[in-house]
């Protein structure tokens, strides 16, 4: 979302009348004749924050159980042949949010009529900037892909069930008769019984899809019916040769954080990236660096503001100016996230002495 905030320019028509008392610079000369009255309430230029949202994605490859048969068997040469985790960034985004400068503070004096307005006070209170920490934590959140069912239930499948043929004797109606007899016993699975039963399933499978391709059943399927069956069948392929080629699975992570750039800054580092280790805050250069490069659009003669004197002036405000952000990497240019108004490149004007205006768009009242 862009920060479009349109220039400060309006002011409300209380004239002098309502009009403040005075406007002052903060921190006060130790040298100013200044006196406060102690009824007075600060407030803050605004300056622009951005958010910045990094999803970052964990890949876990995990080697097939039967990865060793998987070219002998089935003819796979593109497989995963070792367990590894990497990290990959998957997006970067960013918005601009509103904050208070405090570099840039005023003290205001308000007319004894605006001290007797509830209006006035109430929109002071109700307006009240909130710390600047509890607006801007790093947070984060993970979405994990669990391991498929069928990937990790089928190592589990290790016993069959056999039956031994045999002869009993007995004795039926005095006389004594052999009669053949079996028993069922359960044996465990050798390696070379399951990859070949897993390679046998593969073939029944293909087998089944190929009658139903070729119209070989005797029912006639609607169009749908025959779709579902296919795209089942091939579900139940894929599942099977996951057992051969391995399976990787992509968790992302969430990261969301906050910086204040300077007018003076051309860029910004904001957060590195290792393939094994995965996002790094603060970041490291000797990672991938991540950063944001700042170049203002739109050359308009802006006289860089003065520093403040001790003076009665009027209310500061400042106007926003048109700055071009773009994601870098190394160095290189990979993104143009576009065109944004940032207040601190801006230029800081006063209003005319004793001209009220809503200090809501101003600044921001401490």
């Amino acid at each position: 979302m862009k920060h479009l905030l349109l220039p400060l320019l309006f002011c409300l028509l209380c004239g002098s009348i309502c009009a403040q008392k005075a406007v002052y610079p903060l921190p006060l000369d130790s040298n100013s004749k200044v006196k406060l009255s102690g009824k007075q309430f600060c407030y803050a230029l605004s300056t622009t924050a951005i958010r910045v949202d990094v999803t970052v994605v964990k890949v876990r490859e995990i080697k097939g159980y039967y990865s060793d048969y998987a070219e002998k068997l089935l003819g796979l040469t593109n497989i995963i042949s070792d367990n590894r985790t990497f990290y990959k960034v998957k997006e970067v985004s960013i918005s601009t949010h509103e904050t208070s400068d405090d570099n840039l503070v005023f003290v205001v004096e308000p007319s004894p009529k605006q001290l007797k307005d509830p209006e006035f006070l109430n929109s002071l209170l109700a307006h009240r900037n909130p710390p600047f920490n509890s607006q801007f934590e790093t947070t984060y959140n993970t979405q994990v892909t669990p391991i498929p069912q069928f990937f990790q239930n089928y190592a589990n499948v290790t016993y069959t069930e056999t039956e031994d043929a045999f002869v009993e004797t007995k004795i039926i109606n005095g006389v004594v008769t052999q009669v053949p007899a079996n028993r069922t016993h359960v044996v465990s699975k050798t390696a070379d019984q399951k990859v070949q039963e897993a390679v046998d399933r593969i073939t029944q499978i293909r087998k089944e899809r190929n009658a139903l391709i070729s119209g070989e059943q005797e029912v006639a399927y609607s169009h749908d019916a025959l779709n579902l069956m296919i795209s089942k069948l091939d579900e139940a392929e894929n599942d099977y040769l996951d057992l051969f080629r391995g399976i990787s699975l992509e968790d992302e992570i969430h990261y969301t954080f906050y910086r204040v750039p300077e007018s003076t800054d051309n860029s910004i580092n904001i957060f590195s990236m290792d393939s094994e280790n995965g996002f790094a805050l603060p970041a490291n250069p000797n990672d991938n660096l991540y950063s944001l490069q700042f170049k203002v659009h739109d050359h308009q003669d802006l006289k860089p503001a003065s520093s403040p004197d001790n003076t009665n002036n009027g209310y500061r405000f400042r106007r926003p100016q048109t700055v071009q952000i773009s994601l870098m990497l190394n160095g290189e240019k990979i993104h143009d996230f576009g065109l944004y108004l940032l207040d601190q490149w801006g230029v800081i004007e006063t209003l005319p002495v004793n001209t009220d205006c809503d200090i809501n768009k101003v600044g921001m009242v401490n």
